[in-house]
């Protein structure tokens, strides 16, 4: 019985916090988040394993101006909060936290073979928005992927809040990356954090998943599990018990030939950099063993989609 693993990364710079964090700020707690994300693109390479990249549509332009209301891209039906706020409208030489094409460009280029998704064009979360919002918001992060000659497959939601489902499957999407399926996920908010902390630091195996059709030809591909950040109290978690969770998860994937999916920020992996990247070398070293005795097979979201 062969198992799945499915590694997806949710690539959004400072977009994913203009809603709470300025700026200046998030870029003092994430520092060198471009080098970051090239020294993972670096491992990746080495131990041969492609990742879902869900790059935030923005980060693929190099420019972007105002239109003649005053307006940052006014084609787009404004989310609330407006996530346009806070946009430059500059160039990536200006304001290097709002456009990435060089990320995307080194993402597309590299030997593992990786899959670029969407993590929509604003990171307006869809489950929060309009339809008219949530649809006008895709449509520029598939005409901006377009322009740079890729075809987006596979989605995830911004902070992993579902919504309006149907516009992905009308702009040809094929592959989302669901909720994780932990017991807890309906307990309120204060008793989910303590509980989410707590399956964490007894490093039990998360959930393995399989997909589902939420449309026709629009496939949930569930999360498994967080690569589980540094900072606050998460600090008491050792690292030590991230890799035991992620591989006892592996261990289940092999055993019951469903998917290991695994997934995080790389931005985060700026927190304790170091200690980081060795938990995650550990990790992927252990999927690239099973691979290579044929336990386990590595594939993207859009792999899974395709073959449904």
């Amino acid at each position: 019985m062969t198992g799945t693993f499915i590694l997806s990364l949710d690539k959004e710079l400072v977009w994913g916090s203009l809603d709470h964090t300025p700026a200046e700020a998030w870029s003092r707690r994430y520092p060198d988040a471009r080098g970051v994300t090239r020294e993972l693109l670096a491992l990746l390479d080495e131990v041969g394993v492609p990742a879902t990249w869900a790059v935030v549509g923005h980060l693929f332009l190099d420019r972007c101006q105002r239109g003649q209301n005053g307006r940052a891209h006014a084609d787009i039906v404004p989310p609330r909060p407006d996530w346009f706020a806070a946009d430059p409208c500059s160039d990536a030489a200006s304001a290097p936290l709002f456009y990435a094409p060089d990320l995307v460009d080194a993402i597309g280029s590299a030997r593992a073979g990786h899959e670029i998704a969407s993590h929509s064009f604003s990171h307006a979360v869809y489950g929060d928005c309009s339809r008219a919002a949530a649809a006008s918001d895709l449509r520029a992060a598939v005409a901006a992927a377009r322009a740079r000659g890729i075809q987006l497959q596979s989605f995830v939601f911004p902070r992993n809040v579902e919504g309006h489902h149907d516009v992905l499957a009308e702009n040809g999407f094929i592959a989302y990356r669901g909720e994780e399926p932990h017991a807890y996920r309906r307990l309120p908010r204060p008793a989910r954090r303590i509980a989410h902390f707590a399956d964490h630091a007894l490093a039990a195996a998360a959930p393995v998943v399989a997909p589902s059709q939420r449309l026709p030809g629009l496939w949930n591909i569930p999360g498994s599990m967080m690569f589980f950040p540094r900072g606050g109290p998460r600090d008491l978690i050792p690292f030590e018990a991230r890799v035991r969770k992620a591989k006892r998860t592996l261990d289940a994937a092999v055993r019951t030939g469903k998917m290991f999916h695994l997934w995080f920020h790389p931005e985060n992996l700026t927190v304790d950099r170091a200690g980081m990247f060795a938990a995650l070398r550990r990790i992927l070293v252990a999927v690239a063993d099973e691979r290579e005795r044929g336990r386990i097979e590595v594939a993207t979201m859009g792999q899974v989609a395709a073959r449904q």
